[in-house]
């Protein structure tokens, strides 16, 4: 037999007569049993995992020990989910916890039955406690949450009442300025006719003009002083024409301008109108969110309960 199995044996038999105390043979068995180590460690559930080839053979009822560098045992502990290819013990004590590493060495012990139960009773109690204290937290972030939201939405709703103020401003204004530009183009309208009706006549004169300087014309000796009065009388008329011409223009350019500011405001409104639907779906968005909030409040409320 191997010196290294007999050192097994032995301790094994001082063990079992009672002649060693547990945590003795737990660190003399760091001589031999070196395989496992700390792999994880998670600050939030304060477990521990440790990876393993494989986890046939591995139970809830087996018990472990973590050790330090210097092999002192650090905190006692037994696979609270089996994975795969690693184990997760449950919550160590807070201060346990915080000495354990990574690497840190992880041996079997065993405990005797009186000492599974109380390890397994602690690690029940540490699990009441830990999730009274995640749902403490819990509360508190949700608590923060939900005011960060109740403080989003009634700015929303500053914003909203200001933005349905100028959507309704715009509207009667939309309306006035219809109105006023109806009653505008309308004057406009009959005051083009107008000018229309008397460009026709003076256009009906300077027909009249040149029909007359025609028949002057054709006479054998024509009164040039006729003509030059009757081509003057026409130059006249052109002149006015075409100052009746640019009135007209001018106020087609005022009618198209009237209606322009129709549609600069009714895209104003469209505009205003789109802010307000945006503005609505992200109130509705957060008003959701909070209603979630308020469901998982009450949850972990009902649970304190």
């Amino acid at each position: 037999m191997r010196p290294l199995t007999l050192t097994v044996f032995f301790l094994t038999f001082l063990a079992a007569a009672g002649l060693m105390h547990p945590q003795s043979l737990a660190a003399e068995q760091t001589l031999f049993t070196d395989r496992l180590a700390v792999d994880f460690t998670n600050r939030e559930s304060r477990s521990i995992s440790l990876r393993l080839g494989s986890a046939d053979g591995i139970s809830a009822d087996m018990d472990f020990a973590v050790l330090d560098s210097a092999g002192i045992q650090i905190a006692e502990f037994f696979p609270h989910e089996i994975m795969a290819d690693r184990f997760w013990s449950g919550p160590l004590e807070r201060e346990d916890f915080e000495k354990v590493q990574s690497g840190d060495p992880v041996i079997r012990i065993n405990l005797s039955q009186d000492e599974a139960s109380r390890l397994r009773q602690q690690f029940h109690e540490r699990m009441v406690l830990l999730q009274e204290e995640r749902r403490k937290v819990r509360l508190e972030i949700l608590g923060e949450d939900k005011a960060e939201l109740e403080e989003d939405i009634n700015e929303l709703d500053v914003e909203l009442f200001g933005v349905r103020k100028d959507l309704n401003s715009l509207q009667e204004k939309l309306k006035r300025e219809k109105s006023l530009i109806k009653r505008d183009v309308d004057d406009l309208q009959d005051q083009i006719d107008e000018l229309r009706d008397e460009r026709s006549e003076l256009s009906t004169q300077r027909r009249e003009l040149l029909d007359r300087r025609d028949t002057l014309l054709k006479r054998s000796d024509p009164p040039q002083d006729r003509i030059s009065d009757i081509n003057a009388e026409i130059a006249d008329l052109d002149r006015e024409i075409g100052q009746y011409n640019l009135e007209i223009d001018d106020m087609r350019d005022d009618i198209r301008d009237l209606r322009e500011e129709t549609m600069e405001l009714e895209q104003e409104i469209r505009e205003v109108r789109d802010n307000q639907r945006e503005l609505d779906s992200e109130k509705a968005q957060l008003l959701l969110g909070l209603k979630e909030i308020m469901r998982e409040i009450g949850e972990l409320e009902k649970q304190q309960r």
